[in-house]
């Protein structure tokens, strides 16, 4: 038989074990209570990472591009237009043009007789042209002026004014086709030498003195002369030949230093009357070894008579 006094402290000690037990568990459960809880969608992520592997990256977010518009998408941004190839050739022709001057026209009494002397810049030299050679790149020369001179490529035109730094655009209608000249085909390669710094003419009394070494140059090229001067025919009253009159001159150049000046008509050489563009071409084969010749010329309504000496 069980001896009552050790029964009654067993029991006594389980029931306080399991009072304490049944404490403890209701204290784990209110714990758990207040421990926030993951959202649905979280713990199905959570449950989706490889074990030992990274975890994988979120669905990209392109919110923000849009509202910031990194790529312009909102803006409708005009794309330019790609060129035309007649506007790429009117942009060579006007580069062209940027380094040509007119520096000097000669105008008679015929279309034959119609000279430019265009400088086009650079190390490309001073030419002399008739109406209807080619320049560059298919301009032509249209149209010889007593003080400009009109350049054009089918509907491209530009006008070059004498001594002007810059040429002007204008617009021309498109020539009609017809077969190329033989100056357009073939342009004559007449260059003009550039005037550097040589020996300058000077005034002995009433004679003007031109050094020879600046003489031989102008045998061999007087369009030194004619590349700073502009002269067309002049007439008297009665309509015939009087000369050839100077409509524009530039000062500092060779046929500055001559004498010459704007409105003067230069009437005559030597004696010799210049009528037509013949007796100037006659003319300057006689005086390539003349070492004195001198210049009839009308200025304001009066005669002069300039006298050289080639030495």
């Amino acid at each position: 038989m069980i001896n009552r006094k050790v029964l009654i402290p067993f029991a006594v000690s389980t029931a306080a074990a399991v009072v304490a037990a049944v404490v403890i568990l209701m204290a784990i459960d209110a714990s758990l209570l207040r421990i926030p809880q993951m959202d649905s969608k979280a713990k199905q992520g959570h449950r989706n990472v490889p074990a030992g592997g990274n975890a994988p990256l979120p669905a990209p977010d392109y919110k923000a591009i849009t509202e910031r518009n990194l790529f312009r998408a909102q803006l409708q941004v005009e794309i330019p237009k790609p060129k035309s190839p007649k506007e790429i050739e009117e942009e060579l022709l006007t580069g062209i043009l940027k380094t040509m001057t007119l520096k000097g026209v000669m105008i008679g009494d015929k279309k034959k007789d119609y000279y430019a002397v265009i400088d086009r810049g650079g190390q490309k030299g001073v030419w002399i042209y008739e109406t209807g050679e080619v320049v560059e790149r298919g301009l032509a020369v249209k149209e010889i002026r007593k003080d400009s001179v009109v350049l054009q490529k089918d509907d491209f035109g530009a006008l070059l004014r004498l001594f002007a730094v810059n040429a002007e655009r204008i617009f021309l209608a498109a020539p009609a086709a017809a077969a190329p000249s033989p100056n357009a085909a073939n342009p004559k390669k007449r260059t003009v030498q550039k005037q550097g710094q040589g020996p300058e003419i000077k005034r002995v009394g009433k004679t003007l003195v031109i050094p020879k070494k600046l003489a031989d140059r102008l045998k061999s090229d007087n369009s030194s002369v004619m590349s700073s001067i502009a002269i067309r025919m002049a007439t008297d009253g009665s309509g015939n030949p009087a000369g050839y009159k100077v409509v524009a001159i530039d000062k500092e150049s060779i046929a500055g230093k001559m004498g010459l000046k704007a409105n003067d008509t230069i009437q005559a050489v030597n004696g010799y009357s210049l009528k037509s563009g013949d007796d100037l071409k006659k003319l300057y084969d006689d005086l390539k070894n003349a070492t004195r010749f001198e210049l009839k010329v009308l200025r304001q309504g009066k005669q002069e008579t300039i006298f050289y000496e080639i030495r």
